[in-house]
């Protein structure tokens, strides 16, 4: 994919209006070159990020084919283009580590933060957002901030340890929220998020019951509940992917242990201000909730031919793996409170038959009021058939004038009494002062 031309996907030259050929055009001079074919005007983009880490000794090995999977998932079931389906990876899958992916391809803090900004940019009314992250997260301690205010949920990109400025490099979950809900009200946006820490990447009151998401830091002010955004301090219980079955199956948690970084926000691209504004139709699947631990393992009839020729089991973190099959169950075709239903349902078989000690649950947000669970996971608000004739407008009448008349001649005068303020007053002057005899 190459972000160019109106930002839909389509390129500089597709983008242009028909016009007659000039000298130099593959038509000829005076030749009416023919218009391009009708598009929709609505659109489906996705950002698909998986980083496997692989320079470091303690990388994952599922992520990237998270990445994979979802977008595969997206062109041939839901109508994604190629051309606006971006997929960052550091390293292919089923290869070895030795083969280098380009740089422009590579899920770095600048591609990252580079490609939400085209996914976003030209969004228009109806169209179809998706952004997923297979990956570590963790929890950033802002040494810039306050004591005690709390902790901010981040991703590492896969270039985190070149940092900036001394520090690790990371992408806090509150900018991901910034940009991705920066798009108007009238487009769907739906977030992936298969790491740990990320409950704020949305909206931390948009559940199902309408509580605060667990670990969420908030004061009370007059009895209501306000939250800054942060989180409390986790703590995960490493005998999830420590004990027997799970090291059979190759478990690995899908999380770093907490970082202090001086101002993690700096650098972060700018966004619209702060203002109140209509939240899009957004809906966010999310591997766990504060302390419990996303994982990634061998999935049972999932293979790959790794570089040797060899058919090898598949690693897949465990919510981007349900989410797939919770859609293929349903051909495709589902809401988000049957498929919320169907993972959740899928996640507890494979607690009980490879992972007895996963802790990890599907947390579900939504932005209420406008979003719904009864919407059709990934479909856009109205048919793609084209544009649609729609009736005049009624207009409204009323029995009051649409403008005021002016007042009637002599009514005001340039003194400003008129004739009924000059009688009033002839007829003040001509009464007795008071005390006189009558």
């Amino acid at each position: 994919w190459t972000p160019a031309g109106d930002g839909g996907g389509r390129t500089a030259a597709a983008a242009r209006p028909w016009r007659r050929g000039r000298g130099g055009d593959s038509g000829g001079a005076g030749v009416p070159t023919a218009p391009p074919p009708w598009r929709p005007h609505m659109s489906r983009k996705a950002l698909c990020v998986g980083c496997n880490y692989p320079s470091k000794a303690f990388g994952l090995a599922g992520a990237v084919n998270d990445a994979f999977l979802l977008a595969e998932t997206l062109q041939k079931h839901y109508g994604f283009q190629p051309e606006n389906v971006c997929l960052l990876h550091d390293v292919y899958p089923g290869q070895k580590k030795s083969m280098k992916v380009d740089v422009a391809k590579q899920p770095t803090r600048k591609n990252i933060l580079a490609s939400l900004n085209w996914l976003v940019r030209g969004a228009r009314h109806g169209d179809v957002i998706f952004f997923s992250f297979s990956g570590y997260g963790l929890q950033v301690d802002d040494m810039d901030g306050y004591q005690d205010e709390g902790y901010d949920d981040a991703i590492l990109p896969t270039d985190f340890v070149d940092g900036r400025e001394g520090d690790y490099s990371v992408i806090v979950a509150n900018d991901i929220h910034d940009v991705l809900m920066s798009v108007p009200s009238s487009c769907t946006v739906t977030v992936l998020m298969d790491c740990d820490h990320a409950s704020s990447i949305l909206d931390v009151v948009g559940t199902l019951d309408g509580e605060f998401m667990d670990g969420v830091k908030y004061q009370n002010y007059c009895g209501f509940k306000v939250h800054n955004g942060k989180m409390q301090l986790a703590a995960h219980n490493r005998d999830v992917w420590q004990e027997e079955r799970a090291r059979a199956v190759k478990a690995r948690p899908r999380f770093q242990p907490m970082m202090e970084i001086d101002n993690p926000r700096a650098g972060r691209l700018p966004t619209r201000g702060a203002m109140s504004r209509i939240a899009p139709l957004a809906f966010a699947y999310i591997a766990a909730g504060n302390g419990q631990t996303a994982m990634e393992l061998q999935m049972a009839g999932a293979t790959t031919v790794n570089a040797d020729g060899k058919e090898v089991p598949k690693p897949h973190g465990v919510l981007t793996w349900c989410f797939v099959q919770a859609l293929e169950e349903t051909n495709f075709d589902c809401t988000h409170a049957d498929c919320v239903l169907a993972i959740r349902r899928l996640m507890a078989q494979i607690k009980e038959s490879d992972l007895p000690r996963m802790d990890q649950e599907l947390q579900f947000t939504f932005s209420k009021p406008h979003a719904t669970t009864s919407m059709k996971v990934l479909a856009m608000l109205q048919a793609e058939e084209g544009p649609k004739q729609t009736a005049p407008e009624a207009k409204v009448t009323s029995s009051f004038p649409q403008v005021v008349p002016p007042p009637l001649a002599g009514l005001v005068a340039p003194n400003g009494l008129g004739d009924l303020g000059a009688a009033r007053a002839s007829a003040e002057s001509a009464r007795p002062p008071a005390g006189a005899p009558c």
